[in-house]
């Protein structure tokens, strides 16, 4: 009875280990915002806007468009080595505060441009292996016109970093979806959960398009954005179902148990607002007039939640890891790396499509299939988890439940051989208190193969 407790529990634990996981791999958002938004190193941020914009503009000159590339590749990879390298308590000195040094005697421009001080280092790194890229990869370099190549390989690094955005989404969303769900009650039935996900999609896509739509037009009534708003909203719940259609196997599966529907559901809501938000970026280049400058802060602000993500994601997955790669000291650094290379491929596409708003809805709609794929693959992991523990449960069940028909059935054979034994020896007692038997007529015994029938035969 030990051994079927312990292989029950064990089983339990075994069908519960991937919400697990996903659960504690729940490391802080708002500090790792906190972290990368820090007033101290906020010269870091306004550098790399800076840079951005200005590199962006040099690389929609033609001839400027291979050096604004391997600007952008330089600065990547100065920041991407600095944050190898902070633990270094030199290099951490170099681009971090020295919170003991102040600097209140003097004008408040000099104490502005002496904490840019702290970005000297990876300047400084940047220019050495933005030489080095030239020198190699240049006309006389070793690797002649090589450099040329540059921008081709950053553009297309923008269809990797959509990917990225959709799956470290995914990750922050599968944990914030396990959270608490122990105390969640199961629903009636999947149709609610349906429901639901379908009130709260089509309300955040109505409420969101009337927003824009009274953003383009203030002279608009309420009422007219409301009425133009309604063919997104049709188009965003027509996607929603789309995904269910695809994902639905799983999706019904996970209404079998509370546990698992609850994560299914609270997953399933918060990957589909994440799509609607892509689906009404794409939506408003194609059929609405925004401006530039509200298409520069949106994909700005894409940039920066792309980084925060990737790198919470690159933290929760390296919790458990005695080798951190990314931690709070260096999470700033790697996040400049990435913007960095973000930026640069979003300025390589511009050129190559010659319209920004372009290379953003293949960004978008890349955002949008990767959330798709991924949505039905973490639901296929934790219904392929728990039918796992369920088998092995059985399989123990079974083993358990022979091992006990075995046991009787042994008993049963036990018991049959002493009544069989029994019943023999009280034969023997009735027949050899049968008083007609001649004892004298049985003088001689036959013997076979030397054995004599008097002598006595041990049952046992």
């Amino acid at each position: 009875m030990l051994e079927s407790s312990e292989s029950d529990k064990h089983s339990a634990e075994s069908g519960d280990d991937l919400l697990s996981i996903y659960e504690q791999q729940s490391v802080s958002m708002f500090s790792l915002i906190k972290t990368l938004l820090a007033t101290a190193t906020m010269p870091h941020i306004i550098l790399i806007i800076l840079l951005s914009a200005i590199f962006y503009v040099i690389a929609r000159i033609d001839s400027m468009t291979v050096f604004a590339a391997m600007a952008f590749t330089s600065l990547s990879v100065s920041y991407a080595i600095t944050a190898l390298l902070i633990r270094n308590k030199t290099v951490k000195n170099w681009v971090t505060p020295n919170e003991q040094n102040s600097h209140d005697d003097l004008a408040m421009i000099m104490r502005v441009i002496l904490r840019f001080r702290i970005c000297l280092l990876p300047l400084i790194s940047a220019i050495f292996i933005l030489i080095l890229i030239v020198l190699t990869t240049g006309e006389n370099g070793i690797i002649a016109n090589a450099n040329k190549s540059i921008p081709l390989a950053l553009g297309m690094l923008f269809v990797a970093w959509s990917i990225v955005q959709g799956t470290s989404f995914a990750q922050w969303a599968s944990t914030t979806s396990a959270k608490k769900f122990h105390t969640g009650k199961k629903m009636s039935k999947i149709s609610t959960s349906i429901v639901i996900l379908s009130v709260i999609v089509g309300s955040v896509s109505l409420l969101l398009a009337c927003l824009f739509y009274q953003l383009e037009d203030f002279n608009n009534l309420l009422s007219e954005s409301l009425l133009e708003s309604i063919p997104f909203t049709l188009s965003a719940l027509g996607v929603t179902f789309v995904s269910l259609s695809y994902s639905w196997k799983y999706k019904k599966l996970s209404s079998m148990k509370p546990r698992l529907q609850k994560f299914s559901h609270r997953w399933t809501v918060l990957c589909h607002l994440f799509i609607t938000w892509h689906l009404l970026t794409i939506w408003r280049q194609n059929f609405m007039q925004p401006s530039i400058l509200q298409v520069f802060i949106e994909e700005i602000a894409l940039m920066i939640f792309t980084v925060f993500v990737a790198i919470w994601s690159m933290t929760a997955k390296g919790y458990k890891s005695k080798f951190k790669l990314i931690t709070e000291e260096n999470a700033l650094t790697w996040g400049l790396a990435f913007g960095y290379a973000y930026a640069g491929s979003v300025a390589m596409l511009t050129t190559f499509f010659d319209d920004i708003k372009v290379v953003m809805s293949i960004g978008h709609a890349v955002v949008v299939i990767t959330i798709f794929y991924v949505h039905k693959l973490v639901l296929g992991k934790v219904i392929q988890k728990d039918n796992t523990s369920v088998d092995v449960k059985r399989i123990v069940g079974d083993t358990e439940a022979s091992k006990i028909t075995e046991e009787k059935q042994i008993e049963l054979v036990q018991t049959n051989l002493k009544s069989s034994t029994t019943t023999k020896q009280e034969s023997a007692e009735v027949w050899q208190e049968d008083n007609d038997v001649d004892w004298d007529s049985e003088k001689k015994q036959v013997q076979i193969d030397d054995i004599e029938w008097d002598e006595t035969i041990d049952l046992d």
